[in-house]
C-alpha cells in the first residue's frame, strides 16, 4: 500500500487542491517542475545538440546556471592580471556592462573572433568570452584589426555616446554587434533598401523621411545598416527646446534630449 500512489494528490506538486486542475498548475509552477525533472549535466556541451540548448533544458533553472557562468568568466577574464603587455578589447567591458541574455545561452557558441585576411574575413566561434579572449591575445599580434564579436545578441549605443557620435567621421559609425564604433563600408554590387530617415531641414529641425538608402557593412563583422539595432543607435542627435510652462511635450525617442527654455528668457524674448 505504501508504495502505490495516493488517491487525490497532483502529480506534480504532490498536494491536494479539489478546486484546481493538474493542468493548471504544471502552467502556474512550470518552470520549478521542468527544473526538477529535467536531466543532469557534467559538462557544458551536454546541454547543447547541434549547436542549440536542448529542449528538456528550455524554461528551467538551466538558463540561469548559463547566464550566469557567461558573466562570472567574462568577469574574471577581463580582471586577470596579463603580465605579456595584452590589453583586453574595450568592448569586452562593454559587453559584461550591458549583460548577457538569452539568446547567448540559447546557442552554444555565441561569441566569435574576426580577422581580416587580405580582406576577407575569417571567424571562429566560441562558447565564452574568457576563450574568445585566450584566443585573442594569440592572433591579434599577427592580425592587429581582429576583434571579438557578439555573434547572437545587439548591443546598445552607450547613453554618453548619444551626442559624441555626430562629431565623429562619417564613415564611423556604432556596430551593435562589435559593440564599439566601426568602419562601415559599401556593399557591391550597390544594393539599396527603403528605411526610415532622420534628415535636417534648412531651418534646423529634423524630420523623418522615408527613402532608399545604400547598404554598408562593418568592416570587421560584416553587420549592416539594414539591421534595426543600427538604424537606432546612428540616428542624428536631436536637442528639442520646448517653451517654459509647457503642458503636453509629444515624447520622442532616445536620439532626442527635450529642454525647457527658462521663463526668464521666454519673457526677453517677448
Amino acid at each position: 500500500m505504501g508504495n502505490k500512489k495516493k488517491e487525490g494528490l497532483c502529480q506534480w506538486c504532490n498536494k491536494r487542491h479539489p478546486h484546481k486542475s493538474t493542468a493548471l498548475c504544471y502552467i502556474q509552477n512550470e518552470k520549478e517542475i521542468r527544473s526538477r525533472l529535467r536531466p543532469r549535466v557534467k559538462v557544458v556541451g551536454d546541454a547543447y545538440e547541434e549547436g542549440r540548448l536542448k529542449g528538456v533544458f528550455s524554461k528551467t533553472d538551466m538558463e540561469e546556471i548559463l547566464l550566469k557562468r557567461q558573466r562570472t568568466l567574462a568577469v574574471n577574464a577581463l580582471l586577470a592580471d596579463r603580465g605579456n603587455g595584452y590589453k583586453v578589447p574595450n568592448n569586452v567591458a562593454e559587453f559584461v556592462r550591458q549583460g548577457f541574455v538569452w539568446n547567448q545561452v540559447a546557442v552554444q557558441r555565441p561569441w566569435a573572433v574576426y580577422v581580416l585576411v587580405n580582406g576577407k574575413r575569417k571567424r571562429k566561434r566560441f562558447n565564452n568570452l574568457r576563450d574568445a579572449i585566450e584566443f585573442h591575445e594569440k592572433v591579434h599580434h599577427k592580425h592587429p584589426s581582429s576583434g571579438i564579436v557578439s555573434v547572437c545578441a545587439h548591443y546598445t549605443l552607450p547613453p554618453e555616446w548619444l551626442e559624441k557620435k555626430d562629431k565623429l567621421p562619417r564613415k564611423f559609425k556604432w556596430c551593435p554587434r562589435c559593440a564599439a564604433f566601426r568602419v562601415f563600408r559599401l556593399v557591391e554590387p550597390a544594393v539599396k533598401f527603403p528605411a526610415v530617415k532622420k534628415v535636417i531641414l534648412p531651418d534646423g529641425k529634423y524630420k523623418w523621411v522615408e527613402r532608399l538608402v545604400r547598404l554598408t557593412a562593418c568592416q570587421l563583422c560584416g553587420c549592416t545598416n539594414r539591421e534595426e539595432a543600427y538604424r537606432r543607435a546612428n540616428q542624428p542627435y536631436e536637442v528639442r527646446k520646448v517653451k517654459a510652462g509647457a503642458r503636453k511635450i509629444k515624447a520622442r525617442g532616445a536620439d532626442t534630449r527635450t529642454i525647457r527654455k527658462s521663463r526668464e528668457r521666454t519673457a526677453r524674448k517677448r
